[in-house]
């Protein structure tokens, strides 16, 4: 794994602690990570990618599930994202698999690559946790190649109803008990949650608005409830609502005559 000294503000120090310490639990989510779910995501990744091999940048890619994704399907893989708890974890996981995917650790506001760099990239579970989110998607497009596409997997993170609450606090529990993890390490620290403009998640609209600013053409919208409903099979009832957010993949085409 490539590895440089990150200069990060106070914010995005909170935020590279609060997942270095994330990853030791971050695969022992419940429900997570079953062949039916690893199939699906293969199968959307293979409809907004394709299947011929590509050159493609994973930007906050934790503990690698969509890097090691990609890899199995054909493509070269960069991985980046400025948790070494997260990439220390992905890397592992890669070995174990022998994936051929190239770790860096990096700020995923301001890459270190040249522009017109990656045929497609991909962003799952991270734009929301930027302190700059639409710089972050302009730095995404620049490092694109004119007619590549991005790919962003995101969702909102805020649990409404009673059952989703009380399924919510069993899924605390139970990783508590089976792993270990503090049960009130599940949000950032308030002095971080302020600097966030999107702390519980973002919507499809913001998603879009964002990919508009960066200049995207030929954005689509794809619900992905069918990940939820798959990870919902299997769970005990006390479990099944504890990750009901609903989450979206946008996608959109980098202009070729910018």
């Amino acid at each position: 794994m490539e590895s440089r000294k990150l200069e990060l503000d106070r914010t995005k120090e909170g935020v590279k602690k609060y997942w270095d310490y994330g990853s030791k639990f971050y695969d022992t989510a419940p429900g997570f990570g079953g062949v039916e779910e690893s199939q699906m995501w293969r199968k959307i990744l293979s409809g907004a990618i394709g299947s011929s091999p590509k050159n493609v940048l994973d930007v906050g890619s934790g503990t690698g599930i969509i890097a090691m994704y990609l890899a199995e399907l054909g493509h070269s893989v960069t991985a980046v994202d400025f948790s070494e708890g997260m990439m220390d974890v992905a890397r592992k996981k890669a070995l174990e698999k022998g994936a051929d995917i190239r770790f860096m650790e990096m700020d995923v506001e301001n890459l270190s690559f040249e522009d017109d760099t990656f045929d497609y990239i991909t962003a799952r579970y991270v734009l929301w946790t930027m302190s700059h989110p639409e710089k972050a998607v302009k730095e995404w497009a620049r490092v694109v190649k004119p007619g590549g596409r991005i790919v962003i997997i995101d969702g909102k993170w805020v649990t409404k109803g009673l059952l989703p609450r009380i399924s919510a606090f069993n899924y605390h529990i139970y990783r508590y008990i089976k792993y270990g993890k503090n049960p009130f390490t599940y949000d950032y620290k308030k002095e971080v949650n302020v600097s966030l403009p999107n702390p519980h998640g973002v919507n499809k609209e913001q998603v879009v608005e964002y990919v508009s600013k960066a200049g995207l053409v030929d954005i689509a919208v794809t619900d992905l409830k069918i990940i939820r409903d798959i990870q919902r099979k299997g769970l005990p009832w006390y479990l099944k609502y504890a990750n009901d957010h609903p989450i979206f993949m946008v996608q959109g085409v980098a202009a070729k005559n910018r």
